[in-house]
């Protein structure tokens, strides 16, 4: 499967609007980094408020998630083409 946005659908039961904890744990990070990744502009998912709430959708977490995968992927089989190991 190329994309991982149906399995968060699922996840998420259909939703399209994930607020920060359900994209915190989505993504494997804790909620403060997100704040001060936040803060610093380099949190990795578009957030916006609505209300008090910081909210994502789910198609940027689900191209973030296949980006990663991507790069991983590729750093795999470039380190199986030179014989190294991971250490």
């Amino acid at each position: 499967m190329k994309s991982c946005l149906f399995l968060l659908a699922f996840q998420f039961d259909g939703r399209v609007l994930l607020n920060l904890d359900e994209v915190c744990g989505a993504i494997g990070v804790e909620k403060q980094t997100a704040y001060n990744r936040l803060s610093a502009g380099t949190f990795p998912i578009p957030m916006r408020k609505e209300g008090r709430a910081l909210i994502a959708d789910i198609r940027d977490i689900a191209e973030y998630l296949d980006a990663q995968r991507a790069a991983a992927r590729e750093e795999y089989e470039a380190r199986k083409r030179l014989g190294t190991a991971f250490r």
